[in-house]
């Protein structure tokens, strides 16, 4: 995994809604671990499956309409790689920042976890 970019689209859990509290650090930190010299960007992971299929396509969508998807890493390079992502699936890319902080904001139990927000709400709230 040297270099590549590494998505973390993963939500820990202990079990049915019960969110893991991985004792202060963010769950992406883990993957990063488990990765060495990963590029990882926790992203994708905040939105219920079944908005996430549909919400990019919605036709008639204004610019300002678009749902907000997020990005949090240490690797500028690699958040704006998968910003392009975000953008070609028809969302509009937030960055929270560094892979900790960004990330507990994105986990399960964070504020923004399963919020479908505007990029003007997103912006604001961060």
């Amino acid at each position: 995994m040297q270099d590549k970019v590494l998505v973390d689209a993963t939500n820990a859990f202990n079990g049915p809604g019960a969110a893991a509290d991985p004792s202060g650090r963010g769950s992406s930190e883990l993957v990063a671990e488990w990765y060495p010299g990963a590029r990882v960007v926790k992203s994708l992971n905040t939105m219920y499956f079944e908005t996430l299929a549909v919400a990019g396509t919605v036709p008639g969508r204004q610019p300002s309409e678009r749902l907000a998807h997020f990005t949090a890493g240490d690797d500028a390079k690699a958040k704006e790689i998968v910003a392009g992502i975000i953008t070609d699936l028809g969302f509009v890319p937030v960055d929270t920042g560094p892979l900790h902080s960004g990330g507990i904001l994105q986990q399960p139990g964070g504020p923004l976890y399963n919020r479908p927000l505007t990029e003007a709400q997103a912006l604001a709230w961060i």
